[in-house]
């Protein structure tokens, strides 16, 4: 029935307009001027050439209505229409899959900044923490090489005073020797006075 519509409102103009055409023909016919209408417009089975015409379009509408005329090119028109329905869903889906897209960089940029800056966090703790380790190692190094230094000059000391006293010992012992030396020459010649005080009496 919607695909008569069309035709059926076509035929109706045309028919129309042959009508009119018609009692006008007819109008003047009754007027009196039926022969000069006559030479003007030469008429066929009562029909002048307007009625005609539009017979004749009456016709090659209701041949197309007849053809499926209408019907291909509704289908062609609901053809169409499905093909702009299908591209603006296609689009629709390219634009949400670019959105996606676009969402999904965005995460990936966030996420690659926080990492960026959780490396730099890291790296400033670990570098921190190199200084520090260096500092308490100098340290420990300093501390290692002042007690060296300390126990060799504690060493060196010893070895001195050990020394000093060795050669005090032996001064002492050189310094009894020449005194027990004295004093035997002494004691010697007090003997040898005494035997001589003893042979002269």
């Amino acid at each position: 029935m919607a695909e008569q519509n069309p035709a059926a409102a076509i035929a109706d103009e045309a028919a129309a307009a042959a009508g009119a055409s018609h009692s006008a023909a007819g109008g003047e016919t009754h007027a009196g001027t039926e022969a000069g209408h006559a030479a003007d417009h030469p008429t066929f089975l009562g029909l002048d050439s307007y009625a005609w015409v539009g017979a004749a379009f009456l016709c090659f509408v209701l041949l197309l209505w007849k053809l499926g005329a209408f019907r291909m090119i509704g289908t062609s028109l609901d053809a169409q229409a499905e093909k702009v329905k299908a591209d603006l869903a296609e689009a629709a889906q390219l634009k949400a899959e670019a959105e996606a897209m676009k969402a999904k960089a965005a995460a990936d940029a966030a996420e690659a900044e926080s990492a960026a800056k959780a490396m730099l966090a890291n790296a400033e703790v670990e570098a921190r923490r190199i200084v520090e380790q260096a500092g308490l190692d100098a340290e420990e190094a300093i501390a290692r090489r002042t007690k060296l230094a300390e126990d060799r000059i504690a060493a060196e000391a010893r070895g001195a005073e050990a020394e000093l006293r060795a050669r005090a010992a032996d001064i002492t012992v050189k310094a009894a020797e020449a005194l027990l030396a004295a004093r035997s020459k002494e004691l010697a010649g007090l003997t040898d006075a005494a035997i001589a005080g003893l042979d002269r009496r």
